[in-house]
C-alpha cells in the first residue's frame, strides 16, 4: 500500500512541471492576444506567465531532491522571479534600436541600457548560494528606486518595477533562514 502511494506521489511530481508549463504558456499567449503595450492587464499576463513558465523548467530541474512541493517552491520562486525581472529589464534597452544611430553607436547605447541588467544578474550569480546577500541587496534596490523616484510616477509603476525587487529580496531572506530544510548539506 505504502508503494502504491509513494508512485502516485512520484507521478504526480512529474506531472507538476508540465502542467505548470502549459499554464504559463497559455498566460503568455493570452498576454500577447490582449496587447501588452501599455496595457497593464497584458504586461501582468505575460510577467505572471512567464515567471510560471520559468518556475516549472526550474522545477524540473530541482527534481532530484526529496523536497516538498512547498520546500521546492520557496527555493525556486525567488530564484525565478529574479530572472524573469532580469528578463523585463533587458526589454527596456530595445528602445535603443528605435533610434537612428550607427552601428557603434547603438552598440554603445544598448551596452549602457544593459548596465541594471548585467548589475541584476551578478547580484543573482553571487546570491544563488549567499542567500542572504540577496535578501539585503534585493530589498535595497527596491526601495531606493522608490525613495530615489518617489512623485515622478503613478504608483502602479513602482508597484511593477519595485514590487517584485522588495518581493524577491524577501523570498532570498526566507530562504536563507530555512536553508539547513532546502538544503541536505545545510551548507552556506
Amino acid at each position: 500500500m505504502n508503494t502504491v502511494s509513494e508512485s502516485l506521489k512520484h507521478d504526480t511530481n512529474q506531472k507538476m512541471p508540465f502542467v505548470l508549463g502549459i499554464l504559463g504558456l497559455i498566460m503568455i499567449i493570452l498576454a500577447f492576444v490582449i496587447g501588452i503595450s501599455d496595457n497593464l492587464p497584458g504586461i501582468l499576463l505575460l510577467l505572471i506567465g512567464s515567471f510560471i513558465l520559468l518556475y516549472a523548467f526550474l522545477y524540473r530541474l530541482g527534481g532530484m531532491r526529496n523536497l516538498s512541493t512547498s520546500k521546492k517552491l520557496l527555493y525556486w520562486t525567488p530564484r525565478a522571479l529574479c530572472i524573469v525581472f532580469i528578463i523585463l529589464t533587458s526589454f527596456f534597452a530595445l528602445d535603443v534600436f528605435g533610434e537612428s544611430k550607427g552601428i557603434w553607436e547603438t552598440i554603445l547605447a544598448l551596452l549602457m541600457h544593459l548596465i541594471p541588467t548585467f548589475i541584476l544578474i551578478a547580484i543573482l550569480v553571487i546570491t544563488w548560494h549567499r542567500e542572504w546577500i540577496g535578501g539585503i541587496l534585493f530589498s535595497v534596490l527596491g526601495f531606493t528606486y522608490i525613495i530615489n523616484m518617489w512623485g515622478q510616477f503613478p504608483l502602479m509603476t513602482y508597484i511593477v518595477v519595485a514590487g517584485p525587487l522588495i518581493i524577491t529580496g524577501i523570498l532570498f531572506l526566507l530562504n536563507w533562514k530555512y536553508r539547513a530544510e532546502l538544503r541536505p548539506s545545510g551548507k552556506e
